[in-house]
């Protein structure tokens, strides 16, 4: 009886979990290909790519090689701007308790929240959603990352969201 109860408490956990990436999931699939919007979505095989012609650099190998994707979702429109808002959308879906909250930035009526899902010292995603009148954008990096490999992820892209988080160290530095 008692494996049965770890069975299903098991499968439930399982489905929150898939619940919460499909809803970031379905973010992305709603306004994709849609007008004024524009998605950018890397897989980790074309990290797999870049990581066997760049061996000589050990630390954009290593960073590379610690990527499994990167979304990014962004509305272009401005009149779309004033109607949408990334931030109050995901909220309502998403249980954002579930992530470790890095920085806010509350700058008018935008807000922009970078939230990382942690074990140890790995950082599995990075989330940084901008909701407001004037920008929306929702990027998730998925993998085993540390501050330093977003840092350095943030300088080798030019993600400028990801800017931000160039002081930010982790607590091994």
């Amino acid at each position: 009886m008692k494996s049965a109860a770890v069975i299903i408490i098991g499968l439930f956990l399982t489905s929150l979990v898939q619940a919460q990436e499909s809803a970031i999931d379905d973010i992305f699939n709603k306004y994709s290909g849609r007008e004024g919007f524009a998605v950018v979505t890397i897989s980790g095989k074309m990290f797999s790519l870049f990581t066997d012609k760049d061996q000589n650099k050990t630390n954009s190998g290593d960073l590379l090689r610690s990527l499994n994707s990167i979304r990014i979702l962004t509305v272009e429109d401005t009149l779309l701007n004033r109607n949408i808002n990334f931030y109050r959308e995901l909220s309502s879906k998403v249980n954002l308790n579930k992530y470790e909250e890095l920085m806010s930035v509350k700058e008018g009526g935008n807000m922009t929240r970078f939230l990382i899902k942690q074990n140890g010292d790995i950082i599995s995603e990075l989330l940084v959603v901008a909701g407001g009148p004037g920008d929306n954008t929702l990027i998730s990096i998925r993998g085993n990352l540390d501050l330093k490999t977003i840092s350095e992820l943030s300088k080798n892209t030019g993600m400028d969201e990801l800017k931000e988080l160039d002081g930010l160290d982790s607590k091994d530095d």
